[in-house]
This record gives C-alpha cells, sequence and structure tokens, in this order.
C-alpha cells in the first residue's frame, strides 16, 4: 500500500500546539528526517532560538527504518518555540513532541466462571470453543509459523506460556554479535529498546495476563487456554512510557516482518498482529504524526496492530484517544464487554473504536506459575489479536499465499473478515464502528467461504463427459438426476471419505442452480483435485464442483471458472467422480489468473497412464461401474462392482429397480436396474473388455 507521505505532512505541519496536549516530555522532540539528511545538522543549526541557547543535541536514533531520532533540547526554551523551529529545518519531514503513554489496567469487577470468554452458557462468548474444531492455531496452510508482538514484557517460564513464546533462531544468545544482520544484537527471545538487550523482558504481571489472552498453551492438562493453542508469542518490553520507546518498540516487529517478507519466510518472523494495552486519555492524534503514521507502515508490512481504548465510558469520537483514534486502517482499536455482552467500563466511538471483545472478568495468566481473573481493555485487545492470529491458520491457501504475496492485502482481508464476524449484541449497534462483539467462529467461516476470492488463486475450465450419463445422439449427457430433484444441495465426497484441502469440502449449491435447464443444467457432482506438476500424487488442493450437461464444470454457486486457492505455477488436474474411474492430465498445465482451460472430452488432451477414459463416437468419456470407488472395475471375484447393484435392488430378485441418488446407478438415469434396458451391470462387463468377466480396469492416476 503507497502511504501519501507528502499530503500527510502537509497536514501536520499546519496542527497547532494545544496548550491542553496531555503527557508532552518537556525538553524532548521526535524528528523524521528527510532522506539522507541528518540529524546532527539540524542539532548544529538550532544551536540557538531568538539568541538563547537551546542545548538542542541527538539522544538515540529510534527506528532506522523510518529514520525517526528523538532530540532533547533545554527545558528552559519554550516547548512549542522549538517544536516550530525544528519542523522549519529543511532536514525534517516530520517533527512532533514526544509524550509519556499511561498504562491500561483496572482493578478486577464482579467474577464470572472461568473463561467464559471462550464458553459462555448465555452465548456471550467468541466461540473459540466452535472455531477451534476448524484449527487451534500456530501455522498457515502453508506451514508457515505464526507470530502475535505482545508489545510488553511477560514471564515467558510460565507453565502456560513457555511453549508458545517465540525464539530467534538464527541468533546466539550472549555473544555480543548481530548473527543475523537484523540490526540487533543477542535478540533470541525478542527485544527490549530502552534496555538494548533482550535480557529485562520476563516479568510484568500485566503483560503475563495479555500474553495469556492471545496464546496461552492449549491441551497441555493446565491452567488456561488463550485464542490459539499453539501461537508464538514475542514480547517486545516498552520500558518506560514513553512516544519514543513506543516507535523503537514497534520498530522491532516491522524489522522482523520486513526480513521474512523480502527472504520469502527464510529469515525475521512472520508476525501478523501487533497488541499494545497502554496509551493517552483524551489525546488528539493530530499531535502524534509519527505514532498514527506508523501504523500504515506496520500495515503495509502485514501487520494489523490492535490497540486498547480508555477504560472509562467516554466518547472517543469527542475526547479523543491514542493510539484508538488514530485514522489508519491497520490500528484496530478495542473497547471491553462483560458476560452479559454489554459495554459498561470502557470508551467508544462510531467513528474511531472498531470492535468490542471480551474482558471483564476474564480468566488468563499471571506471574508466579499463577492465574488470575482480571478486568480492562487491557485484555481485551490481546484476545482480538490471538484472534487475528487464529485467523491466519484458516485452511485457505490463497490467505496463506497472499500473506507472502502481497502482506498488506492480506492484512486488510484478515480485517475484513474480523469486522465481518462480529456479532450485533448489548449496547454496541451504533455505538462504535462494527457495531459488535468479535466472534472467531464467525469470522474464519467467512475466510473459509471467500477463500476462493484472496487473490493471488488460480482458475481453471475444466470440461468432462461421463459414460453412461453421454448420449452420442445429442452431444451431451442427461440430467435425470437433476429432473428427479435427486441431486444434493451438499457435495457428497467429504461423506464419502474423501479428504479435503485448501478450502475444499462441504461445498453447497441452491435451487435456483438445479433449475436451470438446457446445456448448462447440472448433471452431478464431480470432484477436482489440483496436484503437484513433478509429483503427481501429491494433492495440493482440492474442490467439489458442479458437472454440467455439455460437461462444463462449474462452481457449486452456478459460475463459470473454479477456482483454487494456490499461487499461479504448472499443475496437474485430475477429476473424479463417485462411481467412475478418474483421470488426470498427462502434462503441466500453466495456471494463472485467467482460466486455464482443460478438455477431458477431446482426445487431444494428453492423459495420465493408458486407455484413461473410454473413447465414444470421437469424444472421450470417464469410465463407468466404479460403484465401491477403489480404483478398480472388477465384474466378478472378491470386491467387485456387479454385487452392490444388486444388493441395492434387494439382493434376490434381479428384477427389482431403485429409484435414488446411489452410487450403484452407474448410468445416472436416477435408476438402480441390474437386469434390461439401460442397466447398471453390463456396462462394467464391456469395460473390462465384454468376454472375459475375470479381467480388471485399473484407474489411471498415480
Amino acid at each position: 500500500m503507497r502511504i501519501l507521505l507528502s499530503t500527510l505532512v502537509a497536514f501536520f505541519f499546519v496542527a497547532t500546539i494545544s496548550a491542553q496536549e496531555p503527557n508532552i516530555i518537556a525538553g524532548h522532540l521526535l524528528v523524521m528526517l528527510k532522506p539522507e539528511a541528518t540529524a546532527h545538522a539540524i542539532v548544529s543549526d538550532l544551536a540557538t532560538l531568538g539568541g538563547v541557547p537551546t542545548a538542542l543535541k541527538v539522544d538515540h536514533e529510534a527506528s532506522a527504518p523510518m529514520r525517526i531520532w528523538l532530540l532533547t533540547f533545554n527545558t528552559n526554551v519554550p516547548q512549542a518555540s522549538m517544536l516550530a523551529a525544528v519542523r522549519r529545518h529543511p532536514a525534517v519531514m516530520i517533527a512532533q513532541n514526544d509524550h509519556t503513554i499511561d498504562e491500561r489496567i483496572v482493578p478486577n469487577d464482579t467474577q464470572f466462571n472461568q473463561q467464559w470468554h471462550h464458553v459462555d452458557p448465555q452465548d456471550n462468548d467468541i466461540d473459540t470453543d466452535l472455531a477451534w474444531n476448524i484449527t487451534t492455531g500456530g501455522t498457515t496452510a502453508n506451514g508457515d509459523a505464526i507470530v502475535v508482538c505482545v508489545v510488553e514484557g511477560f514471564d515467558r517460564v510460565h507453565p502456560d506460556l513457555n511453549a508458545n513464546s517465540w525464539v530467534n533462531a538464527a541468533e546466539i544468545d550472549n555473544n555480543g554479535i548481530d548473527d543475523d544482520a537484523n540490526g540487533y544484537v543477542d535478540d533470541v527471545y525478542g527485544w527490549n529498546p530502552a534496555a538494548n538487550n533482550d535480557n529485562t523482558l520476563f516479568s510484568g504481571s500485566h503483560g503475563t495476563s495479555c500474553a495469556g489472552m492471545a496464546g496461552a498453551v492449549g491441551n497441555n492438562s493446565a491452567g488456561v487456554v488463550g485464542a490459539n493453542w499453539n501461537v508464538k508469542l514475542m514480547p517486545v518490553r516498552i520500558g518506560s512510557l514513553t512516544e519514543a520507546n513506543v516507535i523503537a518498540s514497534y520498530t522491532y516487529p516491522l524489522v522482523q516482518r520486513r526480513r521474512w517478507n523480502n527472504t520469502n519466510g527464510t529469515q525475521g518472523a512472520f508476525v501478523v498482529a501487533t497488541t499494545s494495552s497502554w496509551g493517552i486519555d483524551n489525546a488528539n492524534p493530530n499531535n502524534y504524526p509519527l505514532w498514527c503514521n506508523f501504523y500504515d507502515t506496520l500495515g503495509a508490512a502485514g501487520i494489523l496492530s490492535c490497540g486498547a481504548t480508555a477504560n472509562n465510558n467516554v466518547n472517543i469520537d469527542a475526547v479523543g484517544d491514542m493510539p484508538t483514534a488514530c485514522s489508519s486502517p491497520f490500528m484496530i482499536s478495542v473497547t471491553a464487554t462483560d458476560a452479559n455482552d454489554q459495554r459498561t467500563f470502557s470508551a467508544y466511538g462510531v467513528n474511531t473504536i472498531d470492535v468490542g471483545a471480551p474482558g471483564a472478568s476474564v480468566r488468563t495468566t499471571t506471574t508466579g506459575n499463577t492465574y488470575t481473573t482480571t478486568s480492562g481493555t487491557s485484555f481485551a485487545t490481546p484476545l482480538t489479536a490471538g484472534v487475528i492470529a487464529l485467523l491466519y491458520s484458516a485452511p485457505c491457501t490463497g490467505l496463506a499465499t497472499l500473506a507472502r504475496t502481497d502482506p498488506d492485502g492480506a492484512a486488510l482481508a484478515v480485517r475484513q473478515a474480523l469486522f465481518s464476524g462480529v456479532e450485533q449484541v448489548g449496547n454496541l449497534p451504533g455505538t462504535i464502528v462494527t457495531g459488535g462483539r468479535i466472534n472467531a467462529n464467525n469470522s474464519l467461516q467467512y475466510i473459509i467461504a471467500n477463500c476462493a476470492s484472496y487473490s493471488p488463486a488460480v482458475s481453471v475450465a475444466p470440461k468432462v463427459f461421463l459414460e453412461g450419463a453421454y448420449l452420442p445422439a445429442t452431444g451431451q449427457m442427461r440430467d435425470a438426476l437433476r429432473t428427479a430433484g435427486l441431486v444434493p444441495l451438499t457435495e457428497p465426497y467429504t461423506a464419502m471419505g474423501f479428504t479435503n484441502l485448501s478450502g475444499g469440502g462441504g461445498e453447497n449449491t441452491n435451487a435456483n442452480v438445479l433449475a436451470v435447464t438446457g446445456a448448462r443444467a447440472v448433471v452431478d457432482w464431480v470432484r477436482l483435485e489440483l496436484r503437484a506438476n513433478t509429483a503427481p500424487y501429491a494433492l495440493l488442493a482440492t474442490r467439489n464442483a458442479l458437472l454440467c450437461k455439455d460437461g462444463s464444470i462449474i462452481k457449486a454457486d452456478g459460475t463459470d471458472n473454479v477456482l483454487f486457492n494456490y499461487g499461479p505455477g504448472t499443475y496437474r488436474l485430475a477429476v473424479r467422480h463417485r462411481n467412475h474411474l478418474g483421470t488426470m492430465t498427462g502434462n503441466g498445465v500453466a495456471f494463472g489468473g485467467s482460466p486455464a482451460t482443460v478438455n477431458f472430452t477431446i482426445p487431444a488432451t494428453s492423459t495420465y497412464g493408458t486407455e484413461a477414459q473410454r473413447a465414444i463416437g470421437g469424444v472421450n468419456a470417464l469410465w463407468m461401474g466404479n460403484a465401491l470407488l477403489d480404483g478398480q472395475l472388477l465384474y466378478v471375484g472378491s470386491g467387485n462392482d456387479r454385487d452392490p447393484i444388486l444388493t441395492r435392488i434387494g439382493g434376490s430378485v434381479p428384477t427389482n429397480t431403485v429409484t435414488g441418488y446411489w452410487v450403484e446407478d452407474c448410468n445416472l438415469d436416477g435408476v438402480v436396474r441390474y437386469v434390461g434396458q439401460d442397466n447398471d451391470r453390463d456396462g462394467i462387463l464391456q469395460n473390462i473388455g465384454g468376454s472375459v468377466p475375470t479381467e480388471v480396469r485399473l484407474e489411471q492416476m498415480p
């Protein structure tokens, strides 16, 4: 995402200094330098102001990637005058005051059952238990380890946090060398920018409670569980609560995620979210341009930042707040709800505060290897960050790939899923941006439902005919199952035991799709498999789709071009049917954004193996009769495909028939027949050769 800094600079430079601006650190200024400029030039040029010595000096560089420095000066010089002079300097891009930050902790309120925010009898929880049926977090669909940065120290030796504590494996501890060349020496366990080491990260009851909300270890027979069972937690201790330290603290996850992006995941860390439970009450974000802008910078790298809003019942739209009034789309502002889905002690704002999350009397970890029940937006916020991390672990390769190829696009996609999944409850509607409290399961289902829309996704326009259903006289297949109302609304392959990957499985159609007549009338469900080109036995992604009379395969919603959540490349495509032998392309096919045409009905399309399909009057069709779906056609002997047909019609009277959606209905006319015209038995004998009943025909796929 491109940030128009020139526009932002023009806006912020005309902002006035309010006499009521809170938390200014006298004698401190933060400056962003223009490219190639130096902070020492400012110090030299502004050694005096109006003939008065300023004692202006460079304190330290707060963020090297963003060229942000902390300058200090004599407090006898008026703060506003010094700021105005620095802003006018030609080396300066942005300048602002430095500020102290207030930690957001409130005492416990009422008592609730332990971890009601996960499971609550009145359903005022975020349904993490339902989401865990799909994923418990930890890694993306591509296997990338997901990291949440807790911008605060926490007790990493706590038995419910230790296994989930992030470790920089590329760094050797205490050797005084920046082994991974990331600009930080000995940063094995995280970073403390104020102390310039990683040795003072492992204390703080508040931070320990925050970490537990996001990622206390799950399924370990002890204590509590976070939103994720396995996510990695990166501590960055903010130290003294100043704005300079805020920026320095945020710079560490920024550097690590940028390295991960630039090395395709071989270095750095896949940080997807930060969680910060501190801020400044009643602050005007116009006075904090560097801080607010930093969320756009983090977002461009793919990081969403969760901020705890004020722990008092005020309208942030009216009174302001930092950081939750910052306008960046990558800042997720969080207020707290209780076990009655009410916001009581925390702030709101229909234009500024994005979501509500449980934060009243929640059970979590604390120091001393113990647990506590506590309240505050401080704890609703890491819970939200934990849900964001959980969403990144969705079984959606498209989202996982997008995180590598378009990091800010993936972050915005997850933000949309988080917002779309909220429940409109309590007093939240009309008082915050989304009007709702987060729901992990709803948001996860949103990602799965929209997985095919995440770019990059590869697209295919396949065609196939099914022997038995194909009618040479018309050049199309019969749609007898559809006209008899037998085609199920949900794909049948998952129930049959097929493995689904990358968002496949559970596809549903509707009555409107099944009402279509003509060439695009639905014949039945088929299964598509995306396979590795050089290892065609390796299944990468699956889709269950609808087969039309003309052989076209369409999405379950009736639209063209089936999407796989996989990046562009060369793949094999296989197609299967529930009582036919499947087939696969003989060569790799280039897949990309434009639909790849794979027409299995024409002899010119190369297929894997020999006699992979049956030739019928100049077209090819899948071999019919595999009633046991075991990859072979047998007419006699153990495991043959003939006997199930007789069993289906009753087992004793061969002239009986049965109507329905049965796998033994090999010709797909809606009726299972053992003898007579249009029976389902003879085709099996014909397909193994027609004269030697002990012959076998094998499916031609690895």
